[in-house]
């Protein structure tokens, strides 16, 4: 048979319209920047819409944020997003500089982009990323875009320093209790009242969680977007010493590469104190008195200050532990929960020395009384201990039995599953192996609190060598005794608290309830004009 050919012509398909959108960005938020943006936005609009081949998508602008970084750019990251679902072929941008001055962020989305089948078209150095030789020119303008934003950056930097030298650097950001006029600060006194409220209610020993509850009920003004007090918003005023009229100046700084990144000053940058510097809301004395509370009671940052003896070693009948409270220079402990809602707690606060002698009052009876109690204590275990003997292998040998008897269970319900036992056997065989497991499960637990009275010996015994070796009564408070001793301590009443001691032994002392702080139940209402 002689063989046909026939060709097959291609099918001509019409010319689909490029779907193009356009990425616009200003650095900051000045007026002229603005309406650079405005412009962008306008010739990308009109550019798109006039040429029959394009379809707008959408125009991508982001205003007033800097190019080093994408995170926080949301319409950067949602042209990104739109690009990867396929609903874009091609972006248009004014530069590189627009689009990233970070030379690995803009080859990357470049490259990813380029995987989505999307293409950059950069109109300023005339780059288009569907060309192949393309992204040695976009490293290079890329590069050139970083070098310019890190030489501004130092610019600025430069200049911000200079002016924080010769005390005339005026922030970016205005505290609470001031407004900026004309260059110089002055008092908002209805902002004003609340820092001092603030000052005020810390040097009674209000903390700062109740201070921003208390603030929340009274509404106390605030700024900005923030539409509640909190209990960092309270700490920040509480640390600023702007109120004092003075001025620290660099406590933080950026670092001088890409991407730049905010760091605390702790001694690598020059810092700067200004006095004077704007009329203030607090005296320093006010001021010092709030810092030495705050610092009494915590840890900094490099852990310099040792733990206090009796953090989380007092717990409430709540649950909660106590704290340290400073009111009127006199240390008391008071339950955090009663602290942050004294409504689900109603625990008083104990002063600090009231515990410390209550203790040397139990330290003193123990040692009259303890040949009474601590050697028959110890005889009674050491017999039960005889009793319990080769507890620790008969518990290994039940564990292993309730494995083998679980192993047994499951392969009856494989076996029921498969249908080669009836249910009733089932039922019957599986009840059987489960009355077992739970027998040996309550042997294992008696055992294991044989085990634990074997641990109460022990602390007993200890307790019994520490007391036989203190010659004379206590006349005072002492810290090692205390931590060899003591295990924690409760508080069952208002006018009660009990130490645990080694080996589980309780003893309750009595506090002076005239001596114990009182729940202040006045309550102002508004404060605020």
């Amino acid at each position: 048979m002689e063989k046909s050919l026939t060709v097959i012509e291609p099918t001509k398909k019409e010319k689909q319209k490029i779907r193009v959108a356009a990425y616009c960005r200003v650095s900051s938020n000045s007026d002229d920047q603005l309406h650079s943006f405005a412009a962008q936005v306008k010739h990308y609009t009109k550019f798109i819409s006039e040429n029959d081949m394009m379809e707008l998508v959408d125009i991508y602008a982001d205003e007033g944020l800097t190019g080093t970084k994408t995170a926080k750019r949301d319409d950067f990251n949602r042209l990104i997003a739109d690009c990867k679902k396929g609903k874009i072929d091609k972006v248009f941008t004014k530069s590189v500089s627009r689009f990233a001055r970070n030379t690995a962020d803009s080859i990357m989305y470049a490259r990813i982009l380029k995987e989505c089948g999307v293409s950059i078209l950069f109109e300023k150095e005339n780059i288009d990323t569907a060309c192949m030789s393309s992204e040695l020119l976009l490293a290079i303008s890329g590069a050139q875009a970083q070098e310019e934003s890190i030489s501004i950056s130092k610019n600025m930097r430069w200049s911000i320093q200079k002016r924080m030298s010769n005390g005339t650097y005026i922030p970016g950001s205005t505290p609470y209790g001031y407004e900026l006029i004309d260059g110089e600060y002055h008092i908002v006194e209805c902002e004003a009242q609340v820092v001092r409220y603030i000052f005020d209610r810390y040097l009674s020993g209000v903390t700062k969680e109740n201070i921003a509850k208390e603030l929340n009920r009274m509404n106390a003004p605030l700024r900005g977007n923030i539409k509640r007090w909190q209990f960092k918003t309270v700490r920040f005023i509480l640390n600023n010493e702007k109120y004092t009229g003075d001025a620290i100046f660099q406590k933080s700084y950026k670092t001088e590469t890409i991407p730049f990144v905010k760091k605390h000053n702790k001694g690598e940058k020059p810092k700067y104190y200004v006095e004077n510097a704007n009329p203030p809301i607090i005296s320093k004395e006010v001021f010092e008195k709030a810092k030495k509370i705050t610092e009494q009671f915590c840890y900094t940052a490099n852990k310099t200050l040792n733990r206090h003896l009796l953090t989380r070693m007092i717990e409430c009948n709540c649950g909660a532990t106590y704290k340290p409270v400073v009111v009127n220079n006199i240390t008391y402990w008071s339950c955090r929960e009663h602290e942050f809602n004294s409504n689900k707690c109603s625990a008083r606060r104990i002063p600090e020395k009231d515990i410390y002698e209550a203790y040397i009052t139990m330290v003193n009876k123990l040692r009259n009384i303890f040949k009474e109690i601590l050697p028959v204590a110890i005889n009674q275990i050491e017999r039960l201990q005889m009793k319990a003997g080769g507890a620790a292998a008969r518990i290994n040998d039940i564990d292993k039995s309730i494995a083998e008897l679980n192993n047994k269970n499951l392969v009856l319900a494989r076996l029921k599953t498969k249908s080669i036992i009836r249910p009733a056997e089932y039922t019957e065989q599986s009840g059987k192996i489960n009355s077992r497991v739970n027998e040996l499960r309550s042997e294992r637990i008696k055992l294991l609190k044989e085990q634990d009275e074997n641990n109460t010996l022990s602390g007993l015994r200890k307790l019994n060598e520490i007391i036989s070796n203190i010659e004379n009564p206590l006349t005072e408070f002492d810290e090692q005794l205390f931590k060899s001793m003591v295990n924690k301590i409760t508080v069952p009443t208002h006018t009660s608290i009990c130490f645990e001691l080694l080996g589980g032994l309780k003893i309750t002392e009595s506090i002076p309830e005239q001596r114990r702080c009182v729940k202040n139940e006045k309550q102002k209402n508004s404060i605020w004009v």
